[in-house]
């Protein structure tokens, strides 16, 4: 095992051009299908898929307005090309040994959004790469489907475009307008505080560029989650 330094690992990227980056996770994982045989423990045969995976959690912009990420699109796909990606170089300060920077270009199939009434908030993406199968020589397509989502709304909540995420209003509403869903709770005692939170089922654009600290959002919340689903095909 190599530790890794914090303070002297930098991630490069143009969807995270202004520092403010809280923690990676990255891995490089193997899915392994063997195909078993009756009479033996020996596989008949067998077949591995890899992909990389990174998580970044990363502050909303500033107080002056600086810093933040960038906004990033995700739309459906409507051709047979590759959804957008995003370019990361990750360059780890270990203590033990040298290690390579990693680099690749990643697919987002989540985002998710966190902001106390009174705290900093963050975002955090969830990102893949394409599926790595030594075997197969033919070209490989990652289609993106449609990014839904739910977001906290109404009083106490910030607006949410500054949670980082573009609503499809038409896509996302039905004939009564607005989809929400309520739930609160309280219990006895001394000051006996509780909640009540509305959420809205969404249909989701594009992603990023939230608010972490101003004037405009201070004593307001926030809480903003987006799945976007991704499917390979294989030509």
């Amino acid at each position: 095992m190599s530790v890794i330094i914090g303070a002297g690992t930098t991630v490069v990227s143009t969807q995270f051009p202004n520092d403010g980056i809280v923690s990676v996770n990255f891995g490089f994982q193997p899915n392994v299908t063997r195909l078993y045989q009756l009479g033996s423990f020996t596989p008949y045969d067998s077949y591995t898929t890899r992909s990389r995976t990174l998580s970044v959690t990363a502050y909303g912009s500033k107080r002056d307005g600086t810093g933040g990420t960038a906004q990033h699109d995700v739309s459906p796909s409507t051709t047979c090309t590759d959804a957008g990606t995003i370019n990361i170089t990750i360059n780890p300060a270990s203590c033990v040994s040298s290690l390579v920077p990693f680099v690749d270009d990643y697919f987002v199939n989540s985002y998710s959004y966190q902001k106390d009434n009174l705290g900093f908030g963050q975002e955090t993406w969830s990102m893949t790469t394409k599926p790595i199968i030594s075997t197969y020589t033919g070209t490989i397509v990652m289609l993106r489907g449609i990014a839904e989502g739910t977001v906290s709304t109404g009083n106490g909540t910030m607006d949410p475009a500054l949670q980082g995420i573009v609503v499809d209003d038409t896509a996302s509403n039905d004939t009564s307008g607005e989809i929400t869903g309520e739930s609160g709770s309280v219990q006895a005692g001394s000051p006996g505080v509780g909640n009540y939170d509305i959420t809205r089922y969404v249909v989701v654009t594009s992603i990023g560029g939230s608010i972490g600290s101003n004037s405009s959002v201070d004593g307001l919340s926030g809480n903003a989650s987006v799945s976007i689903p991704l499917t390979p095909v294989y030509l």
